[in-house]
């Protein structure tokens, strides 16, 4: 779902960043970690007024809590698709980081 979000055929393979369907998808298997990283997503995006940053650091704390609350990852026993949510999500985002690191990136109102 992330991957078609991202690279859909219908639009030349051009689309979203995949961080709403990522955290759709993933709601499903690790509900608590997606409240962490949504709290963290709104604390971030209302401090500093960054879209990018804000997702970004959901990113993050996804990642952090899927380890802390699922060290081992009931059935699957792997958090690969975690990192490849992760990866499509931070590719998708390589032209906002690049603007973060030049302090060029527009905040929201």
């Amino acid at each position: 779902a992330v991957f078609g979000h991202c690279f859909s055929p219908y639009l030349k393979f051009e689309g979203g960043k995949g961080v709403a369907t990522g955290a759709g998808v993933l709601a499903v298997f690790l509900p608590f970690e997606i409240i962490c990283a949504l709290l963290a997503w709104f604390i971030i995006g209302k401090v500093f007024k960054i879209s990018s940053l804000a997702s970004l650091g959901a990113l993050i704390v996804l990642i952090a809590t899927s380890f802390i609350f699922h060290y081992d990852m009931p059935v699957i026993n792997t958090h690969a698709p975690i990192f490849i949510i992760a990866f499509i999500v931070v590719y998708k985002h390589i032209p906002n980081i690049l603007r973060l690191i030049g302090k060029q990136e527009c905040k929201v109102i």
